[in-house]
């Protein structure tokens, strides 16, 4: 705790620092983000005793217990560093820990990157308040700028401190939560600043690489198949935004009058709804993403989807490439670092293009 303690201060002078050099609106943003962390902090109970405690409500406990599993497993089959990551819990009143606001130009698909002393440059910024998010967001819009809020269930602070489990992701189901789990331990594992696309989309392989080998341990074909069905939706889903998003980059580098363009993008946000809607139908009524595509569907909610996937299939390309040998995948993707941005990406877009997503599918089912 005394360790704990030291880093927030640690981060808090920081904090202090950079606010008196940045002026009074980015005083305000990193207050409220180091008061939200403490205040985070200073809630967690050891996840130990509370499945020790007889009031802890049994379901609350089975998760809590998924949550050890996961640690283990991430510790020997993936070689995470987990040091006292989800060692402890804490209760929250909110269905999101963060908000985290997104924003592009009306005809860009660019979007725009806020940089912070520890995390380096990123494509959204955080509110642990939803309604700072939302009115955060109004002003950019005032601006003219396209903008979508999104709650967020979990984050990882980079090993800077312990991140504790929160109740706003502890209702998943058993493989979601280690999914996740996996999902923010890869961040530990490896973060460069200023990449977010290759930081999240690195990290979701390693959530895809984690569930599929713990799943390979596991006797329940209902689980497999479960998973699989998820997968897939999730895949179609993905492939139909970043087609979207595809088309709209190309009307955008256009050279046709903002008039006609913002004609062509309200046709276009129409043909992606009804899309979504065929798609539906192929998934027999199946409205998981139905909050979704209720939101704006603008160039900014299509951003999100892209800085998480965009990169996916050339790190489960590159897995492939060393035999599903995790240590050699990860020496891979450390030599990674040494590229430029612009570098990186079009290796591991070249290394993705002929990736199948069905060669994970049947690598598990199998």
């Amino acid at each position: 705790m005394q360790f704990a303690r030291y880093k927030m201060f640690q981060f808090m002078g920081l904090t202090t620092f950079v606010t008196l050099i940045l002026g009074c609106d980015s005083s305000q943003f990193y207050y409220q983000a180091a008061k939200g962390q403490w205040d985070i902090l200073r809630a967690r109970q050891p996840i130990p005793e509370l499945l020790e405690n007889a009031e802890t409500p049994p379901d609350t406990k089975q998760r809590l217990a998924w949550v050890q599993e996961a640690r283990e497993f991430a510790a020997e089959s993936l070689q995470l560093p987990i040091g006292e990551a989800y060692t402890s819990f804490v209760a929250l009143d909110n269905p999101y820990v963060v908000w985290n606001v997104f924003a592009t130009p009306p005809y860009s698909m660019e979007g725009k990157s806020w940089c912070y002393p520890i995390a380096g440059c990123v494509t959204y910024r955080g509110y642990f308040s939803e309604a700072s998010a939302v009115a955060y967001a109004d002003q950019l819009a005032d601006t003219g700028m396209d903008t979508y809020v999104g709650g967020v269930a979990a984050y990882s602070t980079l090993g800077w401190f312990e991140d504790p489990v929160l109740s706003t992701f502890l209702y998943a189901d058993e493989i979601r939560l280690k999914a996740l789990l996996f999902h923010e331990l890869g961040h530990r594992k490896l973060y460069l600043q200023d990449d977010s696309v290759f930081n999240e989309s690195f990290a979701t392989a390693v959530e895809l690489i984690g569930v599929q080998r713990w799943l390979a341990t596991q006797q329940s074909s209902h689980q497999f198949e479960k998973f699989i069905e998820r997968l897939k939706r999730k895949d179609q889903f993905v492939e139909l935004v970043l087609k979207h998003r595809a088309l709209r980059d190309s009307l955008y580098k256009s050279t046709q009058p903002s008039i006609e363009k913002e004609a062509e993008k309200q046709a276009l946000i129409n043909q992606l709804r009804e899309e979504y809607q065929q798609l539906k139908a192929e998934w027999q009524g199946y409205d998981g993403y139905d909050g979704w595509f209720a939101g704006s569907l603008n160039n900014a909610q299509l951003s999100t989807v892209a800085t998480y996937n965009s990169l996916l299939s050339g790190f489960l390309a590159l897995y492939r490439k060393h035999d599903e040998d995790i240590a050699a995948f990860y020496k891979a993707c450390h030599a990674l670092e040494d590229m430029g941005k612009t570098e990186r990406h079009t290796t591991l877009q070249e290394l993705g293009a002929s990736f199948k997503m069905n060669s994970l599918y049947s690598s598990i089912s199998g």
